[in-house]
């Protein structure tokens, strides 16, 4: 038997089978696995001796936005010196937001444009551009990344009434052919949950869509959310729906739009579903990407081995994550005409 290093000595999990159906898992070592790139595995190694970013969920939200708006400036940064864009705020449809425009393209009133939904729990992320400027770059297609209203001030359906008039708004100078919908984690979840609602409303369905990172169904848990936090493995796991509490608040849980998979699915936009097996919401995209199929709606899925949740939002320099970013560039640009 020949390999990299010595094998890992036999130690197998100790296991107990609760009988209402539960598994504990007492012991449980899980190597590195030789089938990431060098950085990403770097990556782990280092994320793993830092402390855990989610004992700061009992933080105030105030906190918890600083910490996480200071994140995202320096990323920011980092993206902007890293692609050719210009940034400019706009309102659209009343809502706030900002245009990411490639250079050497200008956003026309009736030219195509692709809308991000930018994630963070529904609480966090305002005025956040990390998931616009790298597929503007890779598209040459301007992207309105918009700044919808956040819980737990705002609970649902804020956000998807602000989607919504969004995509009213581009509707009056384009078709809806010329226009993409995507985003990650919160933001999966509100473009998916915006398809739906604009499907009630009798407006027509954009191109193609990026479910990336999300779950259709807050009713039903999935399994890996029991296993994964934020950073995958991690000493701490909060419930999804812990997580998403303010913006869930009040609402009825198994609503269509609330919950797309139990709306009726046929006609759903193309759809390219993308996630990581240390990903809390890998279940749940892998499960709403079922649900698709069973619609027969185009949809893909991508899951990337041992990447935590988001990868391509949060490590600019990974090869998993130009991999990722140019998977959900080309599939966007295969639906949208322009």
């Amino acid at each position: 038997m020949t390999g990299q290093g010595a094998p890992h000595p036999s130690r197998g999990p100790s296991v107990t089978f609760l009988p209402d159906g539960t598994t504990h898992i007492v012991d449980l070592h899980v190597p590195l696995p030789t089938s990431i790139s060098a950085a990403a595995a770097d990556m782990i190694r280092l994320r793993n001796r830092m402390p855990d970013p989610t004992n700061g969920l009992t933080a105030p939200i105030e906190i918890e936005r600083k910490f996480y708006d200071e994140a995202q400036a320096i990323l920011e940064a980092q993206l902007l010196a890293i692609y050719a864009v210009s940034v400019e705020d706009v309102v659209v449809g009343g809502v706030p937001g900002r245009l990411v425009t490639p250079h050497g393209h200008t956003a026309r009133p009736t030219g195509p444009m692709l809308i991000n939904l930018h994630g963070g729990a529904f609480k966090l992320g305002s005025r956040s551009i990390a998931e616009a400027v790298p597929i503007a770059a890779r598209t040459g297609v301007p992207v309105l990344a918009v700044d919808y209203r956040l819980a737990p001030e705002h609970a649902y359906p804020a956000a998807v009434d602000d989607a919504i008039a969004v995509y009213r708004s581009l509707l009056e100078t384009r078709t809806a052919q010329g226009i993409a919908i995507y985003g990650s984690s919160a933001g999966a979840v509100l473009a998916a949950e915006t398809v739906i609602a604009a499907r009630q409303l009798g407006l027509p369905m954009p191109a193609a869509i990026g479910f990336f990172s999300g779950t259709a169904d807050f009713a039903r848990t999935g399994d890996t959310e029991a296993l994964f936090g934020v950073i995958g493995f991690a000493p701490r796991v909060t419930a999804v729906l812990d997580q998403a509490y303010g913006y869930l608040a009040a609402a009825m849980l198994t609503d269509s739009v609330v919950s797309p998979t139990y709306a009726d699915l046929r006609g759903f936009p193309p759809t390219l579903c993308m996630s990581g097996t240390r990903d809390f919401f890998l279940s749940g995209t892998c499960n709403f990407h079922r649900s698709l199929l069973h619609a027969g709606v185009d949809a893909r899925l991508v899951v990337f081995d041992a990447m935590p949740h988001v990868h391509w939002t949060k490590y600019p320099d990974l090869p998993e994550t130009v991999e990722a970013l140019d998977l959900q560039a080309a599939f966007l640009m295969n639906y949208i005409e322009v």
